[in-house]
Order: structure tokens, then C-alpha cells, then sequence
């Protein structure tokens, strides 16, 4: 999604503008067909822009599901996901007189000169930050079968454990003496 903030960058430093964007489920070919890349499947943000003195000012909170699959069963499971940011964007170009403004940060995120801001980086960032490095189905979860790759959540059960055929010899002296 892209803002324009040429208004807000119009009013006095200290204004303020509420976005949001709500997408369940996000369009492929949408202008948020850019979160699919962090796996989300809807969003639901607000985000609330300040003009500062550099530029605007972005922060706010996101809440978004997240195809993925369990680290342990592979099953294919949605996470929720929540992400807090702020970001600082720099104008380039003055919105009133055009005349160009002082040099950013060379990594600082710039407004060009048709000042818009597109939020999907932004976004798509933060979900990816936010989304859990090994998810789970559920929190005991049992995974798949080392032996036979069966999951294990639906069927339990036991292998008999590979014997080495080098130890093999010593296996026969628990029959040597039983009883003790």
C-alpha cells in the first residue's frame, strides 16, 4: 500500500495521519501482493505518520497469519504474528517550494518526489522479524519417525533399535549367564 504524505508534510511539524490497512486474505496481484514473499495470508495494520523536521514519521502495530509449516510434523499451519515498528523517512525535495533539502543518511529510507511511501517493505520486513523461526502445530507436537518418517502424532509407535553388527559378539554374553 502507498501513502501520499504530501499533505501531512504541508501541516506544521507534530501532525499527525492515521493509515490502515485490512486485507484478509491478501490478493496476489493486489497493491499488498508484496506480503505474500513473508508468507502472510491477511494483515490488519495501523499506522499512525508524523511530520518531523527530516520527513514523516511512521509507527504502529501489525497483526498478520502466516503460512507456514510445523518445524517438527510439517504439517501446513497459519501463526499469528504481531509486530511493532518505527521508521524514519527522509524528505528529499521540500513539498511547498520543490527546492531540495539537505542530504539524508546514506541508509536512511527516503520520500521521493512524488512523496509517497510504499508500506509494503516496511511491512513485510517486520513480519518476517516477527514470525517464529521453529513453529509448532502444537506446543507437544511429536514429529515425524526418525526410522520410518510416519508422523507420530497420529500413529505412535516403536522401532527396535538398529543393531551394530560389530557388537554383535558381545550381544551373546547376556546368555552366557541369565541369572545374573
Amino acid at each position: 500500500m502507498k501513502i501520499n504524505v504530501a499533505p501531512l508534510l504541508k501541516q506544521p511539524i507534530g501532525t499527525h495521519a492515521d493509515y490502515e490497512i485490512i486485507e484478509s486474505p491478501i490478493d496476489p496481484h493486489g497493491e499488498n501482493a508484496g506480503l505474500t514473499e513473508a508468507g502472510a495470508t491477511s494483515i490488519d495494520a495501523r499506522i499512525v505518520a508524523t511530520h518531523t523536521n527530516p520527513g514523516a514519521y511512521l509507527e504502529g502495530d501489525a497483526r498478520a497469519t502466516i503460512a507456514e509449516q510445523c518445524s517438527r510434523c510439517l504439517k501446513p499451519i497459519e501463526t499469528p504474528v504481531e509486530a511493532q515498528f518505527a521508521e524514519q523517512y527522509y524528505s528529499t525535495i521540500d513539498v511547498v517550494s520543490g527546492d531540495p533539502k539537505e542530504a539524508p543518511p546514506p541508509d536512511a529510507k527516503r520520500i521521493g518526489s512524488d512523496f509517497k511511501i510504499d508500506l509494503t517493505p516496511l511491512l513485510r520486513e517486520e513480519l518476517i522479524l516477527a514470525t517464529p523461526l521453529a513453529p509448532l502445530c502444537t506446543p507437544d507436537c511429536k514429529g515425524l519417525c526418525l526410522e520410518c518418517g510416519r508422523d507420530l502424532n497420529e500413529e505412535p509407535h516403536d522401532h527396535d533399535a538398529p543393531v551394530d553388527e560389530r557388537w554383535s559378539k558381545l550381544a551373546k554374553l547376556r546368555d552366557f549367564r541369565p541369572e545374573r
